[in-house]
């Protein structure tokens, strides 16, 4: 999305991204200026009004892009563009009217235009088309076609030209666009004038970009960055300056982009072209993560602090993600430092090796990036094969006493689906960190699952190997393993699981990793606690029996804050404070009733260990997910009407009484009362109504929590005498408003008989 600035990695969308020098603060230096192949030009020699007087006003959409846009659609639409040849039609309104005829609905009209611009760019051999068009009239297709590929006319102008022509609203929208001359961290974003276009299809505004779904720029560098780490080895790759090189293909991703991933790269510069309940300021613009579309397309989400500009404490710097899907990802990383905007530079003697460690946090990843020296980096996260988003870490402070990590597991620290997949279900410590206060001795237990032979190795940044074998060991008693790692002296260690089948000849594999930290790990404990002692570790006991999160947490920091010895009420304490926490957010979702909410909260609860205690509210919460799922569909075809229809419906002077009594099915579940939809000057007088009263945002925020059962039993009455075929018959504004009812109807009914636990 757009093209930011580094490395000579391809992203997912086509481009690459590279660093370049800054200004004052966050740019030291002055910007050299470049011509950037992915910014449209301020005005075309062509004049064309951004808006159309008399288009709707711009508002959020009610649906995601998957719910209006099928592969059913993109395969018709595009078979349509694949067969319309330019040098066959004499005006773009020919073409438009070839590329449109007959198909579906707008989305697929939309679509046809869309796919049929993005191929031109790969047809023929565009020295040869130049010469041509020089006998051509200024006017024609081919002319205009050709002006765009040669950047002589925007893309914008072409597909804003054609939407007209297919009488399909679509505006020119200007703002700021985080393209190739963007770096991450930027603070001066005024050069980054750009322009992109937006369609009404669907019933709702939606975003579309020429220029950056039919263009790429790959190989493009400042120069400024030199890779220093990735996957834990080191590297010292400085990157060559060069332009890159400008590509054609289609990416899908910037055709009806959604609003709340749009923003992250595109700043319109009227805050109501945001397309958003909650617009941006341009200083959030300017501060946001910088996300690439894999982040968005693969389901991610940040869970340290959503903003591009990371700064070190202690010479650490912490980054966190997710995948808000149950699926298996691989991650990767690489590491970068600006060896022109650095105060300081890199020294030759630092090889920067397993200085980032990746430690497993449920279904979360974090990410631990220590610096070895003063300095400006840059970290880019890659998952299911694409990068997901880039930070600019700083460093501005001394760091002479940070050490790299023991190791660098591919799998990260801490149990994940490896060690699971390998036989092992951890017991005692279910996350990668173990600070070690009290004791030089920690002992970890799991779970076998399979017939497998265990390999435990404690590993020190300068201790001898043959050393620390004597320091740890490990037993198996049934189904249990027992690993006890006593520390020989104060410091940071690794430690590293591996295993193998019993009857394999092969090597052990690597399948669970602990950073073990020791801290006063020689401080005498008193064989007795004093009265303050006592009180705090009965508290804490006492309200881990108990399900006040806030008592519990504040138990928790006064255990802490006299660093008692936890013998196991501490362990207890996390463990209840987890699960108290998992089943508040599973309850504040289901009360509030928000789809994203539910999400979330289901997926953190199957992803912990709590699964099964926190089933029941699991399946009422998947219940209800699925119960807004399908009434957000029902109203999806009422929320495609176009107002003409709905004006037609409302411009009955003596309707029929199917017409009367569908229209009054209707606002009866709305919660309209009897007396207010007696006569059907009453119902136009509603339909009449807009904003917060409008019909169709009525049906839009519709929730069957305040719906009665007298209000299902009166409108299901009301339209006994009639069948959906019939209503459709006679008008197919009706006949939406009618399957809208009965599907809600439908749907309360099935819920109210569903059996409870």
């Amino acid at each position: 999305m757009g093209c930011g600035g580094s490395t000579s990695t391809k992203t997912n969308d086509g481009r690459e991204s590279h660093e370049k020098p800054k200004g004052k603060g966050v740019d030291s230096k002055p910007k050299e200026k470049e011509e950037d192949y992915l910014r449209e030009p301020e005005n075309d020699s062509v004049d064309l009004e951004d808006i159309i007087v008399g288009y709707p006003p711009p508002k959020p959409s009610s649906n995601r892009k998957e719910h209006i846009f099928t592969e059913l659609d993109k395969n018709t639409a595009d078979s349509r563009a694949n067969q319309i040849k330019v040098e066959d039609y004499q005006t773009l309104e020919d073409i438009a009217r070839a590329l449109t005829e007959g198909l579906k609905n707008d989305v697929q009209k939309v679509r046809a235009i869309f796919t049929w611009i993005g191929s031109q760019g790969s047809r023929g051999d565009k020295s040869s088309q130049k010469d041509k068009s020089q006998s051509q009239d200024a006017t024609s297709p081919q002319t205009i076609v050709q002006q765009v590929i040669q950047r002589k006319l925007s893309f914008n102008f072409l597909f804003i030209s054609l939407c007209r022509a297919a009488k399909i609203p679509c505006v020119l929208i200007r703002g700021l666009g985080k393209s190739i001359s963007y770096e991450v961290g930027d603070k001066d974003v005024d050069s980054l004038n750009n322009s992109w276009t937006a369609v009404h299809v669907a019933g709702g505004w939606r975003f579309v970009f020429p220029l950056w779904a039919f263009s790429a720029v790959v190989g493009h560098s400042k120069g400024t960055w030199t890779l220093v780490e990735t996957q834990g080895k080191g590297a010292r790759e400085k990157e060559e300056k060069s332009s890159g090189q400008t590509i054609s293909h289609i990416n899908d991703y910037f055709f009806l982009t959604e609003a709340d991933e749009f923003i992250y790269t595109c700043y319109p510069n009227d805050s109501k072209w945001q397309l958003l309940t909650r617009p941006f300021t341009k200083q959030d613009f300017i501060e946001i993560a910088y996300c690439r579309q894999g982040y968005f397309q693969n389901h991610y989400k940040i869970t340290t602090p959503t903003k591009c500009i990371y700064s070190s404490v202690g010479g650490v710097c912490d980054i966190g993600i997710k995948k808000l899907v149950k699926e298996e990802c691989s991650y990767a990383y690489k590491l970068f430092f600006n060896h022109e905007e650095s105060k300081t530079t890199l020294s030759s003697e630092i090889q920067l090796e397993r200085y980032v460690a990746i430690f497993n946090e449920g279904p979360a990843m974090r990410f631990r990036v220590r610096f070895p020296s003063e300095g400006i980096y840059k970290m880019q996260i890659f998952g299911d094969g694409s990068r997901l988003c880039e930070f600019r870490l700083e460093c501005n402070e001394d760091v002479n006493d940070v050490k790299p990590f023991p190791c660098n597991p591919e799998s990260g620290f801490g149990p994940n689906s490896l060690t699971e997949e390998a036989g092992l279900k951890a017991q005692s410590h279910k996350t990668g960190f173990i600070n070690i206060k009290q004791t030089k001795n920690v002992n970890m237990k799991f779970n076998i699952t399979k017939n497998v032979l265990v390999q435990t190795i404690l590993i020190h940044n300068n201790m001898e190997q043959e050393t620390l074998n004597k320091h740890v060991n490990h037993k198996i008693k049934g189904q249990e393993l027992d690993i006890n790692v006593n520390l020989p002296e104060k410091g940071e260690y690794a430690l590293q699981i591996n295993t193998k089948d019993k009857d394999s000849d092969g090597p052990f594999k690597n399948v669970c990793n602990y950073l073990l930290t020791s801290e006063n790990m020689n401080k005498k404990r008193k064989p007795y606690e004093n009265a303050i002692e006592k009180r705090t570790r009965k508290a804490l006991q006492d309200n881990t029996s108990s399900n006040d999160i806030k008592a519990l947490k504040k138990a928790l920091d006064d255990f802490d804050k006299i660093d008692m010895e936890d013998k196991g009420d501490r362990q207890k304490a996390e463990e209840r404070l987890t699960y108290l926490s998992l089943r508040k957010e599973l309850k504040d979702a289901i009360a509030r009733r928000h789809g994203d909410k539910l999400e979330e909260a289901i997926e953190n609860a199957k992803s912990s260990q709590y699964e099964s205690d926190l089933q029941k509210l699991i399946k009422e919460a998947e219940d209800l997910l699925s119960q807004l799922r399908r009434l957000k569909r029902f109203a999806h075809e009422v929320l495609k009407m176009q107002q003409p229809t709905i004006s037609e419906i409302h411009n009955y002077k003596h309707p029929k009484p199917m017409a009367y009594d569908v229209m009054k099915a209707t606002y009866i579940l709305l919660g309209e009362e009897e007396k207010r939809v007696e006569e059907w000057e009453q119902i136009q007088a509603l339909m009449r109504k807009t904003g917060k009263e409008g019909l169709l945002r009525r049906v839009r925020l519709f929730d069957t929590v305040n719906v009665t059962e007298n209000m299902v039993n009166h409108s299901s009455q009301i339209l006994r005498p009639y069948d959906e075929e019939r209503i459709q018959a006679s008008s197919a504004g009706l006949g939406t408003f009618y399957k809208w009812v009965t599907d809600v109807i439908e749907e309360i009914r099935k819920s109210e008989n569903s059996p409870r636990d």
